[in-house]
């Protein structure tokens, strides 16, 4: 079976149940807006090389766009900046492998389901107390040797347990949050920082490009940190 088939499927024994629990969608997108401002999203996604999908659960918010440019009610986990892989364990990668017969692959549409139900909804409910945890990060929370630079560097956790690999993105989210919350201080201490970051990083890509730095880059980043 390829993901085409595999999506009918999801189609007939995954959609109708995330349904019944308020989320739209098809296919292998889905998303619900909560009264607090949070936008669950759930994706399937198929293997580069074909054969599986993976699943990711995401978070985003109602009042900023995602970083593809698309409101809310369009974004994918794909443009996410908070978001976590489900397996049947609950952490690490997981792929659900392609069956030759349409009952083993129904199987797999279960355990999906089953992992969604018990540690995706474990994901969606650490953000139910938002604006928190994120009205409680500050900016010497980030490690002050940028990951852009030599030496070791620990990532950004959410939660003590949510990798954020692109601090620079992290920065600009808490700062548009810290904005909305009326945190304006907070908000410019935080476009600040990610500026920093953005020339840090800039500097350092500038070292295998002659000397030369991406000024473009720069130019798209100093709009994402412009306080409104």
């Amino acid at each position: 079976m390829d993901a085409a088939g595999f999506k009918k499927l999801v189609a007939k024994h995954f959609s109708p149940r995330i349904r019944e629990l308020g989320w739209k969608g098809s296919g292998f997108h889905f998303r619900k807006v909560e009264d607090n401002h949070i936008v669950k999203i759930f994706g399937l996604q198929g293997s580069w090389y074909g054969g599986s999908v993976c699943c990711e659960t995401a978070i985003h918010f109602d009042f900023i766009p995602d970083l593809a440019g698309k409101s809310f009610d369009k974004t994918t986990y794909a443009s996410c900046i908070i978001r976590e892989r489900l397996s049947p364990k609950g952490e690490g990668d997981y792929h659900w492998i392609f069956r030759d017969n349409e009952e083993d692959n129904v199987k797999s549409i279960n355990q999906i389901w089953e992992a969604f139900e018990t540690y995706g909804q474990r994901f969606y409910n650490d953000f139910n107390n938002f604006p928190e945890p994120f009205s409680s990060i500050t900016p010497e929370d980030f490690d002050r040797t940028s990951f852009f630079r030599s030496g070791k560097k620990k990532s950004m956790k959410i939660l003590d347990k949510y990798y954020v690999p692109n601090e620079i993105y992290l920065a600009w989210l808490l700062k548009e949050i810290n904005s909305f919350i009326g945190k304006s201080d907070l908000a410019i201490e935080f476009g600040e920082l990610g500026m920093k970051m953005t020339y840090d990083h800039a500097n350092e890509m500038a070292k295998s490009n002659k000397g030369k730095v991406n000024q473009a880059y720069i130019d798209v980043n100093r709009g994402l940190f412009k306080m409104k």
